[in-house]
């Protein structure tokens, strides 16, 4: 089979060490997609806060009135599961204590999460409020409306956000 952008661990590095990897790997592509499109972008230089990038958005279309936003990004587990929670971490060397830190992201966090399909490098826009009524994670089968949505970010308003809310169930 043809070599692709979206294999994965090919140099074999530790599980811990690469999911790492992984992470901050995503970030700069979701940044990079996002620059693509022609979206203002900016990474947080914090790393472990609740938001890595803040993103220009329009409120109705390019010409209108512009918002930044915090984002999260997230890489889909191998299940395809994103998870709308932080404060814990895997990797090299760490020392985890189940339930001491762990918070599920709102919108005093940030603005929307951007979960990152380690297979195919889609990604799904998921604006926060909506985590309101979702578990801890959500399997991106059920987040297709998302799934490379980019008018999610021309059209940050009420009304658009709303229907594509009750789209999602």
């Amino acid at each position: 089979m043809a070599p692709s952008v979206a294999d994965l661990n090919i140099t074999e590095t530790e599980e811990g060490k690469f999911a790492s990897n992984l992470g901050t790997a995503h970030e700069f592509l979701v940044t990079a997609i996002l620059m693509r499109l022609g979206f203002d972008v900016s990474v947080s230089s914090v790393k472990g806060g609740p938001y890595d990038l803040l993103i220009t958005v329009y409120e109705k279309g390019p010409n209108s009135t512009q918002y930044i936003i915090r984002g999260a990004v997230k890489t889909a587990s191998k299940t395809g599961d994103v998870r709308f929670t932080a404060g814990q971490r895997a990797g090299v060397n760490r020392i985890y204590v189940p339930g001491v830190k762990k918070y599920k992201y709102s919108l005093e966090h940030n603005d929307l999460v951007i979960g990152v399909d380690r297979f195919t490098l889609d990604l799904y826009l998921i604006p926060t409020r909506f985590l309101e009524k979702f578990g801890d994670t959500r399997r991106v089968t059920r987040l297709q409306p998302l799934r490379n949505n980019w008018d999610i970010l021309l059209n940050w308003n009420e009304e658009f956000l709303g229907d594509l809310e009750k789209q999602l169930g």
